[in-house]
């Protein structure tokens, strides 16, 4: 019934075809996937050039996020032997919602809210802090301290520019030389390449949350006009971003699960042989019954442990994201995109007639173009 309900939302709201699995399953299926959802759907939308449905999902999720922080229940439920990460309402990790953040500022962008896209910015770095952050990666996003220099500029507060761009330059998690933001700068491109970081568990008990990464060929881009070409590296790295957070609140708590389990399981399997030793005894009826039952207590509570990580993950993030700070004479001039690789060959290239435009071009305001380069 409620599949139903929501298909028929879906229908009568007449989305993009490419965007109503989404959608169905964000009204569909409650609040413990609806923050995955609504963070799939919204970055599916941006690519689409519906700005409109983009901001509706990342704001939805955004206050999903928020008050799933604050909630005590969902924390109690976190630290419980007996519930599995993946049961609690999904919020992400940190480099997740750090991306959710960094989205909705370059919306604010496209619309001109600068301030709004500064506290985005601000955010983002907020949310890549965890508790036991490994040394020098906490708040790193390169991209985020260029979205902020950038609103910051247009906004007429040069000197959070010009602090923006010192944080920045002390990174460890540059990945290269990337063009700022300037008094003169009127477009931003932002430019998506590869594929998000692949979840999946490791340790004995499946407690260890690891990533894979499928790197992509493509390492610069470079855009070119008649008169001026401009290249940059990654202002982000996703894989960089997810591997670099150190310990987690919650990984406390699963190596306390699993070690529990794994005791459980030891004390399920001498208490059982204890019971059969007993039994061989004429007058330890009572003592291997006792046995046994405390063997099957301790089996049935290691059986419903769930140490095991959780593996949900907004997977249709890019690997890279480049930020591309032009000053173009005409905000309609056409420009040519290229990808290049490690050794600075051409790998594939896009014009703007390809870009997702988020705003109406006019000179006298900040236009931001969006677009997503396949990888060969």
């Amino acid at each position: 019934m409620v599949l139903q309900s929501a298909e028929q939302t879906v229908a009568q709201r007449n989305l993009p075809e490419e965007l109503r699995p989404e959608f169905t399953a964000l009204y569909s299926e409650g609040r413990q996937n609806s923050v995955l959802h609504a963070m799939r759907a919204g970055l599916m939308a941006l690519r689409l050039g519906r700005a409109d449905l983009a901001k509706e999902t990342f704001d939805q999720a955004i206050r999903e996020v928020e008050a799933l922080q604050e909630g005590t229940e969902q924390a109690q439920r976190a630290k419980s032997k007996f519930v599995g990460e993946r049961e609690k309402w999904f919020k992400g990790e940190s480099y997740e919602r750090a991306a959710l953040y960094f989205y909705r500022g370059i919306l604010f962008l496209g619309d001109h809210d600068y301030g709004n896209a500064a506290a985005c910015f601000k955010r983002a770095q907020l949310q890549d802090i965890t508790s036991e952050e490994e040394s020098g990666f906490a708040g790193d996003w390169t991209s985020c301290e260029l979205g902020l220099a950038l609103a910051s500029t247009w906004n007429g507060v040069p000197s959070d520019a010009t602090a923006a761009r010192q944080r920045a330059d002390k990174f460890q998690s540059k990945q290269g030389e990337v063009p700022w933001p300037t008094p003169q700068t009127n477009t931003l491109l932002v430019v998506e390449v590869g594929k998000a970081p692949i979840k999946y568990r490791g340790g004995n008990q499946g407690e260890q949350l690891r990533y894979l990464e499928e790197a992509p060929q493509i390492q610069q881009i470079r855009v070119s006009t008649p008169t001026f070409k401009v290249t940059s590296a990654p202002a982000e790295n996703l894989f960089f971003q997810a591997t670099t957070r150190g310990d987690r609140q919650v990984d406390f708590f699963l190596r306390d699960k699993a070690s529990f389990k794994e005791d459980t399981s030891n004390a399920t399997v001498g208490l059982a042989a204890a019971a059969v030793v007993a039994s061989q005894s004429e007058r330890s009826g009572i003592a291997a019954g006792v046995l046994g039952l405390a063997a099957i207590g301790t089996a049935i509570a290691s059986a419903v442990s769930d140490p095991s990580a959780d593996i949900r993950a907004w997977d249709n993030l890019p690997h890279s994201i480049y930020l591309l700070n032009l000053n173009l004479p005409n905000p309609d001039m056409p420009l040519q995109i290229e990808a290049l690789d490690q050794a600075g060959n051409v790998v594939n290239t896009m014009t703007v007639n390809d870009v997702k435009i988020s705003t109406p071009t006019d000179a006298k305001k900040l236009n931001v173009l969006f677009l997503r380069i396949k990888t060969p």
